[in-house]
């Protein structure tokens, strides 16, 4: 396959054409596939501890408060006295909170071996 110009990927990766993956060396293709099986492995590793966490008593004791005071908690974004801005940045502030315990879910589900639907944004 003769190399292409960057022009040239952009525009067959544009009309759905990817064989431009083809031209990556053979040494940094092994390089990729070597860091990306570590990478999955790394992400086994993680989902396994945090099902293994959630499995025990003190870890679902522990998991259990996190979800009541983040995912469970109703949000009011509407608070008497505050301006617009500081109601937008508690809805920020509480999003990131939300989206830290969806994320523990999330890997917990996957150390089970559950099917894990991806999260509405």
């Amino acid at each position: 396959m003769q190399p292409q110009s960057f022009e040239e990927m952009i525009s067959r990766a544009a009309s759905g054409g990817h064989e431009w993956f083809d031209q990556v060396d053979a040494k940094l293709r092994s390089a990729i596939d070597v860091q990306q099986e570590k990478d999955a492995e790394d992400a086994r590793a993680i989902s396994g501890a945090w099902a293994d966490f959630a499995a025990t008593p003190a870890g679902r004791k522990a998991l259990e408060r996190l979800f009541d005071t983040t995912l469970r908690r109703t949000v009011f974004f509407v608070q008497l006295g505050l301006d617009a801005q500081s109601m937008a940045t508690f809805g920020a502030f509480r999003e990131g909170q939300n989206a830290v315990a969806y994320e523990i879910a999330r890997q917990i589900g996957l150390g089970n071996a559950e099917a894990v639907t991806p999260r509405e944004t």
